[in-house]
């Protein structure tokens, strides 16, 4: 496995590598704390009341973002600190497959999500007939769909992935593949995002539409909480990707309009700090727009700032006694 040398492509300033390792700290924080409580509160306390689809395909995004978080972003900040890759080759793998996979399982997660919504709105009791089991039978699909990319990569060129001190993260290049090989592996690849890109704007744009036109034929017949979690959703994930986006665009052109390479250094950097953001989002809105996760936060917070019962209890046994033994010492 190659690992580039971080003295001459990396960050050079260790300022700016503390800067971005407390950040990256931060974004792992969040996420290890935000979808924790996302998952503990959809599967113990109910406190996620969507559809039950909705709540499935939610569970499987904070189920990625996790993943993303321990095996993509603490990996990153780990080479940060240490200003090259010191975690081996097997931890290398593992970063590139699940950095690649749970981001595009949440990309197709965030379009299920939004078209599942439309179809809740456009025919209401059909949607009452939608299983759980169908809901986990989707989110399996994409899921092994977004592995097969990746490892699809390693079983064609293992030698392709390496450690780029540009990005801080183990990644792939295909340069051994052939013209065609590399051709259909880009175009796939460019099919997939747009075909995603789509299909989620398409819905969120359909599902604010829907949404407007039952509210006006019935007032007060549509709970707009799942409406506004789906849209903030779709359209923060969206926003986040642009300049990610931006940056493969500039890449894919350089041959034919040459652009400067720190530009495109920069654009990577920006595109994927902002990128980091979608793995804490989704507990952000999620706790902006459900008023039963919102009283979920709150019930355990009292519990933790309350104090135990039993100590409560044994401080009251003691008061008591103090006071019966005073007032026999009086008498």
């Amino acid at each position: 496995m190659r690992y580039e040398n971080c003295s001459l492509d990396g960050i050079r300033s260790r300022t700016e590598r503390q800067l971005l390792l407390g950040y990256e700290t931060f974004i792992v924080l969040s996420t290890l704390i935000g979808d924790t409580l996302i998952l503990v509160g959809s599967l113990r306390y109910n406190a996620v009341r969507l559809h039950k689809i909705m709540v499935i395909f939610i569970r499987h995004m904070a189920v990625a973002d996790l993943l993303l978080a321990v095996f993509s972003i603490t990996p990153g900040a780990v080479s940060l600190a240490a200003n090259g890759w010191i975690l081996g080759e097997i931890p290398c793998y593992i970063s590139y497959v699940l950095n690649g996979s749970c981001e595009s399982v949440i990309s197709l997660l965030v379009g299920a999500l939004a078209l599942t919504k439309m179809l809740i709105i456009k025919y209401p009791l059909r949607a009452l007939h939608f299983s759980g089991h169908s809901a986990h039978l989707a989110a399996c699909i994409m899921w092994v769909c977004s592995l097969l990319t990746p490892l699809a990569a390693i079983a064609r060129d293992k030698d392709g992935v390496y450690f780029s001190c540009v990005m801080y993260s183990c990644t792939y290049e295909c340069d051994s593949w052939s013209v065609l090989g590399r051709a259909l592996f880009d175009m796939s690849v460019a099919v997939t995002v747009m075909v995603t890109l789509v299909v989620t704007v398409g819905s969120s744009v359909m599902v604010i539409v829907l949404a407007r036109r039952l509210a006006e034929r019935s007032p007060g017949g549509l709970r707009w909480q799942g409406v506004l979690t789906v849209v903030l959703t779709a359209s923060a994930h969206i926003l986040i990707s642009l300049p990610y986006m931006g940056y493969f665009v500039a890449s894919f052109y350089q041959d034919q309009f040459p652009f400067p390479w720190q530009y495109l250094v920069l654009m990577w950097r920006c595109g994927w700090m902002i990128a980091l953001l979608a793995t804490v989002v989704n507990f952000y809105i999620i706790t902006l727009t459900l008023p039963s996760f919102r009283e979920f936060l709150r019930s355990g917070l009292r519990s933790i700032a309350a104090p135990p019962r039993e100590h409560s209890e044994e401080r009251l046994d003691e008061e008591d006694y103090d006071s019966s033994s005073d007032d026999s010492s009086s008498d």
